[in-house]
């Protein structure tokens, strides 16, 4: 006969190995999104496990969870870091443009005062390129873009504008230099726009702001290939 106490330790394991199946995914995931485990990388559990000091079995669930949410790629008994093409990236930046205009118009009149000004300052923060490291940038990237998202009210949609964000940033292309000011002023652009109330002006900032990041990455690639061509 199974007794209640045996029962509440199978519970209480099954919920630590599903934390720590968590954990891992979160911490493996991170490791993807800043390059750690770049694109066609194969990811070995043994490794891993080492690594995050933990047993493989939580390591196995988590690699298995990243590659049905397209972060890995299986290819028999190998997983390697999904890697995103050009193509790729040219798609998910068209679907930002449609999905984060909508954002930008449905976050006007519901993002607060308060959260724009932190939103401001931080952005206003980042003085020079030299000065933000690729980390702070992307965070202060994702405070804009992410709040804006929230603040429209639609769960789906800023579920939907968070996971293509971590898809461009899985390109693996640095920041581009020439973009940091410009950059800048768009995000500002955005948020005067949203503040002012003015949804039109809110989404044609948002999709412009999307549409010059499309080009600077085109643009930089094309210098790349010419450089390399000669």
């Amino acid at each position: 006969m199974t007794t209640s106490s045996s029962l509440s330790g199978a519970s209480l394991a099954d919920d630590n190995d599903e934390s720590l199946a968590e954990r891992a995914k979160q911490q493996i995931r991170q490791m993807i999104l800043v390059g750690e485990l770049p694109g066609g990388a194969v990811v070995q559990d043994r490794r891993l496990a080492e690594k995050l000091g933990l047993s493989r079995t939580p390591v196995r669930e988590a690699l298995g969870r990243l590659a049905g949410e397209g972060y890995l790629r299986r290819d028999r008994r190998i997983l390697t870091v999904h890697s995103v093409s050009i193509e790729d990236v040219m798609e998910i930046l068209a679907t930002r443009r449609v999905l984060e205009g909508e954002t930008a118009r449905l976050a006007t009149g519901r993002l607060a005062p308060a959260r724009i000004a932190e939103i401001r300052a931080a952005v206003e923060g980042m003085v020079s390129a030299a000065a933000v490291s690729h980390d702070k940038h992307w965070s202060v990237d994702d405070l804009v873009h992410l709040s804006i998202a929230e603040a429209g009210g639609n769960g789906l949609m800023a579920r939907m504008v968070k996971d293509l964000r971590e898809r461009t940033r899985m390109f693996g292309l640095a920041r581009i230099p020439r973009r940091f000011d410009p950059g800048k002023g768009e995000h500002l652009a955005i948020l005067a726009a949203i503040e002012a109330g003015d949804a039109e002006a809110a989404t044609r900032a948002m999709q412009s702001h999307i549409d010059n990041a499309r080009q600077g990455i085109l643009d930089l690639l094309a210098g790349t290939l010419a450089r390399d061509a000669r």
